[in-house]
């Protein structure tokens, strides 16, 4: 797999849910006129540094291991290798480590999974006026799926196997 084409296929489909989310994309797909000027004179302007945040809150610009499991350590992105960085989303492929946690996740053992990571969504850092700093992240799965377990509405707890999800990024 051609992983450069398949993180920018995929940074195509989350840069446009998310301009049309936000109103940046109109109907015929082209911005509107006021959201163009708007960005260019704000390009003019000292762009802020985009980071994100590693479990000690220090920021980090397209780092090689991301933690999304501060307090155990149980689920992290490592290997990743960027092919953007900008200020609307940032995307890399790598691979994902997470514990199963069975029979607990101190016994537990981790699993690995083949990723492509799209990190959006914008907050200011505390204390850096000129940084701010990715919040969500969309994982995706171009092979082998980790289970995700839910409450079926019968009770029962199932596993499902989803071709992405999206968990915040927070410290």
């Amino acid at each position: 797999m051609h992983w450069g084409r398949f993180t920018t296929v995929a940074s195509a489909f989350v840069i446009a849910a998310l301009g049309l989310s936000l109103g940046l994309v109109g109907t015929a797909g082209a911005a509107p006129s006021s959201h163009l000027a708007a960005a260019h004179v704000s390009s003019a302007t000292a762009a802020p540094h985009n980071v994100v945040l590693n479990c000690t809150g220090k920021a980090q610009v397209k780092p090689g291991t991301i933690t999304l499991a501060c307090a155990d350590h149980g689920l992290y992105l490592a290997k990743l290798h960027w092919t953007s960085w900008t200020p609307e989303l940032a995307s890399a492929y790598g691979t994902e480590w997470q514990n199963d946690c069975k029979p607990n996740c101190a016994d537990g053992h981790f699993h690995h999974y083949a990723v492509v990571a799209v990190l959006w969504g914008s907050a200011a850092v505390t204390g850096h006026p000129s940084e701010r700093r990715y919040t969500e992240v969309t994982l995706s799965y171009p092979k082998t799926r980790p289970p995700l377990y839910a409450r079926a509405c019968s009770g029962k707890v199932v596993a499902t196997h989803p071709a992405s999800q999206t968990v915040p990024l927070t410290v």
